[in-house]
């Protein structure tokens, strides 16, 4: 059974499609976000932990057609390592990396996202 995400709304990055702006405002939009929106956890190891405090967004490719705007996108985050022998301790933190596809809708700014 695979995972359902909420549909969210990214208003700015639309208004700011065709202009410069628009690759910082959708990093801007996007890292207001958590994993219970982006489907980053399946980048986590098996028995670690996600740590979504932190998000960094690097906005790979866009194009568009005449309806939606397409983006590949990587987010950057800190994977907490299960650590056997930390004696109950949380473990220690290693960043990481996941690319997602974004496809946001140009008439009402609703966006839906798979991981890549």
């Amino acid at each position: 059974m695979s995972e359902k995400f909420p549909m969210i709304l990214l208003p700015a990055s639309v208004g700011a499609w065709g202009a410069d702006a628009f690759s910082s405002t959708l990093k801007a939009e996007l890292e207001r976000l958590r994993s219970d929106v982006l489907p980053i956890a399946h980048a986590v190891g098996a028995g670690n932990r996600l740590d979504d405090s932190d998000l960094g967004i690097i906005v790979n490719e866009v194009r568009s057609d005449e309806s939606r705007i397409y983006a590949r996108v990587g987010v950057f985050f800190a994977e907490i390592i299960d650590c056997v022998t930390c004696g109950g301790g949380s473990g220690m933190r290693d960043e990481a990396y996941c690319e997602l596809s974004v496809t946001i809708d140009r008439a009402t700014g609703e966006a839906g996202f798979v991981p890549l």
